[in-house]
């Protein structure tokens, strides 16, 4: 846990040097798919699903292939990547089901969305 840490810190640091050589801001694509595995990309080995767009797509681009998830399922994994907390402090620990009546209130103004 410390060396992705130390890791995740270490790419940001060189993230900022670049910018500041730069004076842009890098380019991001973050994709997100619900049910979507990794091994179910033709780029990736599957000969099931064809993908060729997102194929295309990682062979022009930088692809980080070793990662973690906050949680299995998508609404917790979702507020964990859009307030960078860990779903449990934010009360959103399984799926949000529309008719379940588990809707979350309103987030707390001290986890704003990263993108804020």
């Amino acid at each position: 846990m410390v060396h992705r840490l130390s890791c995740l810190s270490l790419t940001w640091i060189l993230l900022g040097l670049l910018q500041s050589l730069h004076g842009a801001q890098p380019n991001f694509l973050f994709i997100l798919v619900d049910d979507l595995g990794k091994m179910d990309l033709s780029c990736e080995g599957s000969t099931y699903h064809e993908t060729p767009h997102i194929d295309a797509l990682a062979r022009r681009s930088m692809r980080f292939d070793q990662g973690y998830s906050a949680c299995q399922v998508c609404s917790p994994s979702r507020a964990s990547i859009q307030t960078g907390q860990y779903p449990a402090r934010l009360g959103i620990t399984d799926y949000i089901a529309v008719n379940r009546g588990n809707q979350p209130g309103k987030m707390d103004s001290k986890y704003p969305f990263i993108a804020s």
